[in-house]
């Protein structure tokens, strides 16, 4: 008499339901999937720059050619000019923190769809995604900052200790980009056209910020208004960490920070209300 068949094994059934009303972050799971984190986010290192040759040194080449291209349209031929500083320098130091904003908010925004197949196949805490595009971003932006000290070794022009609030900037730009980039991806899932307006986004965002020209042509009277845009005080605090005896206005802070909170508040809160239609309709 043959045996008795084994019986199947248990399988787990992952319920994924809609979040609270709040914002709502996994960080039990997070930790838990903090290996997968990483690989994404190496992952999408190595996929940017496979089969290029400069590699990871093509990080460089936006910020610097975007430098260059300012420097000439705006202060060779326009005359606008950057005070004490070489204007190339003032603006080399706020196009790579806007260059680092702009990478991680495209990269955000589009971190879901790139993953579609993941999302259908498998069940991990949705978040990791934006994650480790912001994760990639990063990396991008510790690459390219040492040649920020190049440049200002060639023109003798040192920061001082301010230097030593760079990475606050840096964290206040990628909240903004992570806030502002899950509700834009939460929409991308379902409108692709979200997608495609990236690029016009983010280029009209950029002149709406002082990064090709100084605070100081903005009329003091719109500044309170202007200082809303949270990108802001992260330009002008990193023209205040990089290039010496700048002034940095603290009323601009403020609004700025505010706006980015809110910001944050409201894209993990959408996140979280409709991860669990992702894989349905991505």
């Amino acid at each position: 008499m043959s045996a008795a068949a084994p019986a199947n094994p248990a399988t787990t059934l992952t319920v994924i339901e809609a979040g609270g009303r709040g914002p709502v972050v996994p960080w039990t799971a997070l930790r838990r999937h903090g290996e997968l984190l990483a690989f994404l986010a190496w992952r999408d290192i190595r996929v940017r720059y496979r089969q290029t040759v400069l590699g990871v040194s093509w990080a460089l080449v936006e910020p610097l050619a975007g430098a260059a291209l300012y420097t000439l349209l705006f202060h060779h031929l326009a005359g606008i000019s950057a005070g004490a500083v070489p204007y190339a320098l003032s603006c080399f130091a706020a196009v790579l923190i806007w260059t680092f904003f702009g990478r991680s908010l495209r990269a955000v925004m589009v971190s879901l769809v790139a993953n579609s197949g993941l999302i259908t196949k498998a069940y991990f805490p949705r978040l990791i995604l934006p994650l480790a595009a912001l994760g990639a971003s990063t990396i991008d932006l510790l690459c390219v900052l040492p040649s920020y000290g190049l440049l200002a070794g060639y023109y003798g022009v040192w920061p001082g200790w301010p230097v030593l609030t760079l990475p606050l900037w840096a964290i206040l730009a990628a909240l903004a980009a992570l806030g502002i980039g899950l509700t834009l991806a939460s929409l991308n899932v379902r409108f692709r056209d979200v997608s495609a307006a990236s690029t016009f986004l983010v280029q009209a965002w950029m002149l709406a910020t002082p990064v090709v020209y100084p605070l100081s042509l903005i009329p003091p009277a719109w500044r309170s208004w202007y200082a809303l845009n949270p990108m802001v005080a992260v330009v002008e605090g990193t023209r205040w960490a990089l290039l010496p005896n700048y002034t940095l206005d603290p009323l601009l802070l403020l609004p700025g920070l505010a706006v980015t909170l809110i910001c944050l508040v409201v894209g993990l809160t959408v996140f979280s209300r409709t991860e669990h239609r992702f894989a349905d309709v991505i």
